[in-house]
């Protein structure tokens, strides 16, 4: 997940860490890394999110939406183009809805380290989030672009000493936002500050405690679930920040992972002032392209 701007700023609402940017599964010898849901993954594949929805109510009637959709490209089998979209919907009692397309934001990544043996996988990636118009500036995107060097990983605890705790997983994303126009001392340019945005998870696959630690006998749907939670943050780089204050968001939920596809639910929990006033949720369904089409669409162009 790259996104950090406010869909609701000026609502008394905010839909922080929404959903935008690279999301990938990526499978680590025995070890399964879903989709996060409010972040990006540490691996690269050839996958689809169709869609993910978010609902983000603020106070005083406020409510902010997005549905949102990502494709990613796996051009060698370790780097990927990644596309992602969105359309938001901001609402207020009394007061016009606004309605417009999300920046666009292309990542370029690259899975440098997969260690099957430790369960452990790392990976670079740059994204490039494009300059929108008016109908995007209206609903908290950017009339500019900004560059965002990044970093993701993920670990498995398949080395823990309790078996029943090596089902257990973490993984985690960084970024640094280098915006196109920086906000400037005077505080009227309409620029950003840089910022640090990302966030990190922690996992409990039924699939992994089956298979790797021991089979209980459960139903073949509790199986496939990974309960998880997920911490998002935005935090301006330097001064001034003019109104981009740092924002916390705690994302608590499960994942139902099936063969060629994965179901999320999550909900949004705002952890400090700025990151909103009450609680949201999101919502993914995402398919993976290379198990359903590994002869065509699910397979990188230079293989």
């Amino acid at each position: 997940m790259y996104r950090t701007t406010a869909l609701a700023a000026g609502l008394g609402a905010a839909l922080v860490a929404a959903p935008e940017g690279a999301r990938a599964h990526v499978i680590v010898g025995p070890r399964v890394f879903p989709v996060t849901l409010t972040f990006d993954d540490p691996g690269t594949a050839d996958e689809a999110t169709l869609p993910q929805v978010t609902l983000a109510p603020g106070s005083d009637g406020a409510e902010a939406y997005a549905v949102q959709w990502e494709y990613d490209k796996t051009i060698t089998p370790n780097t990927a183009l990644i596309y992602n979209q969105g359309y938001d919907i901001l609402s207020q009692r009394g007061a016009k809805t606004r309605t417009g397309f999300e920046n666009v934001a292309i990542t370029a990544k690259w899975q440098a380290i997969t260690d099957a043996d430790t369960e452990s996988v790392v990976s670079l990636g740059v994204i490039r989030v494009f300059a929108g118009g008016s109908h995007t500036q209206a609903v908290g995107g950017d009339t500019f672009g900004s560059t965002v060097p990044s970093l993701y990983f993920g670990q498995g605890g398949g080395f823990l000493p309790v078996p029943l705790l090596r089902p257990l997983a973490l993984s985690g994303e960084i970024n640094y936002v280098i915006p196109d126009r920086r906000l400037d001392s005077t505080l009227d340019n309409g620029g950003t500050p840089g910022g640090w945005t990302g966030g990190l998870s922690f996992q409990y696959s039924m699939s992994y405690l089956q298979t790797e630690v021991r089979d209980f006998g459960l139903p073949d749907f509790v199986n496939r679930l990974i309960p998880l939670v997920e911490l998002t943050y935005y935090s301006p780089a330097n001064a001034p920040a003019n109104g981009y204050p740092m924002t916390l968001q705690l994302a608590p939920g499960c994942i139902y992972l099936a063969d060629s596809y994965q179901v999320g639910l999550e909900a949004l929990i705002p952890l400090n002032t700025a990151a909103g006033a009450n609680v949201g949720f999101t919502m993914q369904v995402h398919f993976f392209l290379d198990d359903l089409f590994p002869d065509s669409l699910g397979r990188p162009i230079f293989p």
